[in-house]
């Protein structure tokens, strides 16, 4: 079975601009680095890491990866996405720490990696104690910082055929949005929180934003005067506010390529197997993508391209 979102890489055009950014500014902590990576975590993770950023010449969503529960499933989501009749890759990834990688051509664009091993972090190699669980490092810890990864947005163009896929894989949709006889979007999860990976209706494949959770409340505005104390005001895109859809707090941040990353609190989790909760099309735009906080900016409609450089999808019809 597929169990959560585990990694995210993104392209970016400047990787020390990067690291100043994310590293310096929000505190995530960096794992690793090569000439053309780096390798960051969120303080209460026991992955290595979970978001790559890798230097090309334009930035894009180079891929995401979900993190499956043994090797053999592996194997059964390859035969799976045969029948569906959907371009695969079986690799060794070529990023530290981590096993052999299903690529996927999703049938919207979207680049997803499937992958079961991943190097954990040391928690004191066998012996009793807790003083090497991640979270025991607060004295290290700069910037907000983020506590761990949470979920994606992308933009698809049509959610229903989107759902499709993602139904066949083993995902539930926790929210909709029903907009006359289709569907506008839709929030769907491996997890039992509200969602790993959002489905909304674009007119072109794009990824919309990444999503790390903070502390609390206080953690999501505190990101706000942290990154206008360190020169990054305009950084803030849009919130804090709280959303209706998820009754997540949130704040929407921009990186120095203008990846939007949600700083995130405070979502319900549900069980996986509950019907879904629906909203119209007209409560959404009331209600639903904000509850209450500031008039949604017209940028925050832009979006990041995907990576061209990836299998190409190829469904049988």
């Amino acid at each position: 079975m597929i169990l959560r979102l585990g990694q995210i890489e993104l392209f970016v055009t400047d990787l020390a601009e990067s690291e100043r950014f994310y590293v310096d500014t929000l505190g995530f902590i960096k794992a690793d680095e090569t000439e053309e990576s780096l390798y960051l975590k969120a303080t209460d993770e026991f992955d290595i890491y979970t978001l790559v950023l890798t230097q090309k010449e334009e930035a894009a969503l180079a891929s995401f990866g979900l993190r499956v529960s043994s090797e053999g499933y592996l194997d059964e989501l390859q035969k799976k996405h045969g029948e569906m009749g959907i371009e695969t890759e079986m690799v060794e990834s070529h990023h530290p720490g981590r096993g052999r990688t299903l690529r996927v051509a999703e049938p919207s664009g979207h680049p997803v990696e499937f992958y079961h091993a991943m190097e954990q972090i040391d928690v004191g190699g066998g012996r009793p104690g807790v003083e090497k669980l991640p979270m025991r490092n607060t004295h290290r810890f700069n910037g907000i910082p983020p506590v761990r990864i949470d979920h994606m947005n992308l933009r698809v163009t049509d959610v229903d055929k989107a759902w499709e896929y993602w139904e066949a894989i083993g995902f539930s949709i926790s929210e909709y949005v029903q907009d006359g006889d289709e569907k506008f979007a839709a929030w769907t999860r491996a997890k039992t929180s509200t969602h790993d990976v959002a489905l909304v209706r674009q007119e072109e494949t794009a990824l919309h934003h990444i999503a790390y959770i903070v502390d609390g409340v206080a953690g999501v505005v505190r990101t706000a005067d942290l990154l206008a104390d360190a020169g990054y005001r305009d950084s803030v895109e849009y919130g804090p506010g709280r959303h209706g859809v998820s009754n997540a707090f949130f704040l929407y941040v921009r990186d120095p390529d203008g990846h939007r990353i949600e700083i995130y609190s405070g979502d319900y989790n549900r069980d996986t197997d509950l019907p879904p909760i629906g909203w119209t099309k007209e409560d959404y735009d009331a209600n639903g993508r904000l509850w209450w906080g500031p008039s949604v900016p017209d940028r925050f409609f832009e979006t990041t391209p995907v990576n061209k450089d990836w299998v190409k999808p190829k469904v049988n019809n």
